[in-house]
């Protein structure tokens, strides 16, 4: 099977790897697909393998937003066998059925999502994703990431605000030192 990346941003121009007539993809592309596949096959099992390997601490199941409405049976299995889930959603119909997880959008997120996160997320819910040129988010928000990794590092360059994660400041030693998206 051929995989072929899209590019749907009209504000930013593809890269030579996203034009290429090859499709790369990174490590951590296909395990989200390898993933995504055992879930699909076997939701149980890997909530067990999950909780187990967890020992206790809070599953993160998704930094960018990829979970599906489909993992709901997932996440049941996960707290049936007693653990805690975290994560977060960029995806309406997710959030309907996985009201628990965080809802992240930044700048570019049309507006009527937004208009949904206004009226229908908590607060305490609400993660924005901010690079140097974008505002503050219109609405109070939980937590506010500069979007940082190895190409798009804006630490230095994007505003601070009060709600910055302090696990991306160094702050804290880790997620599980904040809590605040949990």
């Amino acid at each position: 099977m051929i995989l072929q990346k899209t590019h749907h941003a009209k504000k930013h121009n593809p890269t030579s790897r996203c034009i290429s007539p090859e499709a790369y993809f990174s490590a951590a592309i296909i395990k989200s697909l390898a993933v995504g596949w055992m879930i699909d096959q076997d939701p149980e099992h890997v909530a067990w393998k999950m909780v187990d390997e967890a020992a206790g601490r809070a599953i993160r199941l998704a930094g960018s937003g990829e979970i599906l409405p489909s993992h709901r049976t997932l996440v049941d299995y996960i707290e049936n066998r007693g653990g805690q889930v975290w994560g977060f959603t960029r995806r309406i119909d997710t959030q309907q059925v996985l009201p628990g997880l965080m809802f992240s959008f930044d700048a570019t997120t049309p507006e009527e999502v937004v208009a949904y996160i206004s009226e229908n997320v908590p607060v305490h819910r609400r993660a924005y994703l901010r690079r140097p040129e974008d505002s503050v988010p219109g609405m109070d928000v939980a937590v506010t990431f500069r979007v940082h990794g190895a190409q798009t590092n804006y630490l230095r360059k994007t505003p601070r605000e009060e709600t910055d994660c302090p696990a991306v400041d160094g702050k804290v030693s880790g997620c599980w030192a904040c809590g605040r998206c949990y």
